[in-house]
């Protein structure tokens, strides 16, 4: 696991009780990953307002796109947890890590403009992990 504490706390803030299965964990994994990528979607749209820089503001429109594929992808994956349909949930998230990963490399060619959304892609990667690997754990039972 790339941040065993981020994970941990992620699970121990949003556990309703201590006993806890991986239905439960998944519904965790997605709304949290939900809310993260909604909140900073938001952020690279107050950015791209803000910043006059044409390559970051490029960086940032890839980002912004990229953004907002993880937030589409995950509300139909809740859409189909919400039905029960896991295997269609899977689907739908495996975009998800690709998105994500776009806009961390978008930062990697050059001109490199100076990364601001380095922490929050690191908790992005983490959290679709966590909704992906508990999803998982669902089909095995």
């Amino acid at each position: 696991m790339e941040d065993y504490g981020f994970c941990n706390r992620v699970f121990h803030e949003n556990m309703e009780s201590p006993e806890i299965d991986h239905v439960g964990l998944t519904a965790i994994a997605m709304e949290q990953t939900i809310t993260n990528a909604t909140s900073t979607h938001e952020y690279i749209s107050d950015l791209l307002r803000r910043t006059t820089d044409q390559s970051l503001r490029n960086v940032l429109v890839a980002c912004e796109n990229a953004f907002g594929i993880v937030e589409s992808s995950f509300g139909a994956a809740m859409q189909s947890f919400h039905r029960k349909e896991y295997d269609d949930m899977l689907k739908l998230e495996q975009v998800a890590p690709r998105a994500q990963a776009s806009c961390e490399t978008s930062f990697t060619a050059p001109p490199s403009p100076p990364n601001p959304l380095l922490e929050r892609n690191r908790e992005m990667r983490i959290l679709i992990t966590m909704a992906i690997v508990s999803g998982k754990e669902i089909l095995k039972f």
